[in-house]
């Protein structure tokens, strides 16, 4: 029998590996899953290696590939004989399958995905497998299969980058003397495919200002080899947006047919929509008292139009939200003024990391296993 007749795929517990902590003191992080070969009738594997590979993109691409590191092999079966730390499921002749779970290890410095129209650090997990009735030597008696993974990283939980970055964002500026802007959301933390709720405040320092428009937008700056191997270069995008147009029909909501409301009290509080088109005039509000812009930001999905932080490596990655507001001075001079602030888009977690004891958490330790014990004094020596 020269060919292996049957369907091998890898099935993968989750698509994302996460790593905790920089690359300097991340522990390493497991994959996790199951090969599964689909055929008539039981077969014995010689060999099954799982490996996970720098992901090589094709020739026509113009994306710069990054490949740093060698593969990273897990055997799971070698010479006939099934690593200890895997299971095989026997097969299953109602379904066909025949199943091997396996978890690999990899290490907590490895670069984090990235992928952007320039540039692309991609992985893949190739499994490939040989029964015991082919040999080795002919070249097309295997099995393979490979499946995209990603590499994510997040700041340990008990680090100050996450303690600083958890914190509730207040950032605040003067302009000139006249008008002070402030930008307030609730954590510095973003998370791709949602929306980031975020508050602009515009108070006058003295009157005869007036405020056309203001708005929010993330902007997001890569730092490396983005074009060039050999040559670190940098680019900025902005990758979301929202945007009000103020007009005096906001104050009137009899008028405007978006969700406005205004509060005496307390200054007027916008919601980031546009007014309604038909209004033919579009002077602005009189900055006289305290405004309040009310703007949540759509976040893109990660590795499409934006990408997760990255502090080190080959691409460094760094996001900035922008709180910009188009005010006309005492003398009909119109300024665009912008206030920025750093924050961070980590993934989101579906499932809460483990609490691994510390050695100073004595009283978390638990005894997985307890081997034989010798005595000094009934010990020999050989």
């Amino acid at each position: 029998m020269l060919f292996i007749k049957g369907k091998l795929e890898v099935v993968l517990d989750s698509p994302d590996v996460v790593l905790y902590g920089s690359p300097r003191e991340a522990r390493f992080a497991e994959i996790t899953g199951r090969v599964v070969l689909t055929t008539k009738q039981a077969q014995s594997a010689s060999s099954l290696i799982v490996r996970l590979k720098p992901k090589y993109q094709n020739s026509f691409n113009p994306v710069l590939s990054i490949l740093w590191m060698s593969d990273i092999t897990y055997t799971i079966v070698k010479d006939g004989r099934i690593d200890d730390a895997s299971v095989e499921i026997p097969h299953d002749s109602s379904t066909g399958q025949q199943q091997w779970r396996f978890a690999m290890a990899i290490p907590g410095n490895i670069f984090e995905s990235v992928h952007t129209p320039d540039v692309s650090i991609t992985y893949e997990l190739v499994v490939e497998m040989r029964t015991a009735s082919v040999s080795r030597w002919i070249p097309f008696g295997k099995l393979s299969h490979s499946v995209p993974i990603c590499i994510k990283r997040l700041p340990a939980s008990d680090s100050a980058w996450a303690t600083i970055a958890n914190e509730p964002m207040y950032a605040s500026a003067v302009w000139r003397n006249s008008v002070e802007m402030t930008a307030i959301a609730g954590s510095r933390v973003m998370h791709d495919a949602q929306s980031f709720e975020v508050t602009g405040v515009v108070r006058p320092l003295h009157k005869g200002m007036r405020l056309l428009c203001a708005g929010f937008e993330i902007r997001e700056s890569l730092e490396g080899n983005l074009r060039c191997p050999t040559q670190e270069t940098s680019q900025r995008s902005t990758v979301a947006k929202c945007l009000c147009e103020i007009t005096t029909a906001s104050l009137d909501p009899a008028r405007s047919s978006g969700p406005v409301s205004s509060d005496t009290s307390s200054g007027v509080r916008f919601k980031m929509e546009y007014p309604p088109a038909s209004i033919p005039h579009r002077t602005g509000v009189a900055i006289d008292q305290e405004i309040q812009v009310l703007g949540a930001v759509n976040v893109p999905c990660a590795y499409t139009e934006i990408q997760y932080d990255i502090a080190t490596g080959p691409i460094r990655v760094s996001h900035e939200l922008v709180f910009s507001a188009s005010i006309v001075d005492e003398h009909g001079q119109v300024h665009n003024v912008r206030l920025s602030s750093g924050i961070y888009v980590f993934p989101k977690l579906t499932q809460a990391p483990l609490d691994l004891p510390r050695y100073e958490h004595s009283d978390k330790d638990i005894l997985l296993a307890a081997g034989r014990r010798w005595s000094l004094d009934s010990s020999t020596v050989a």
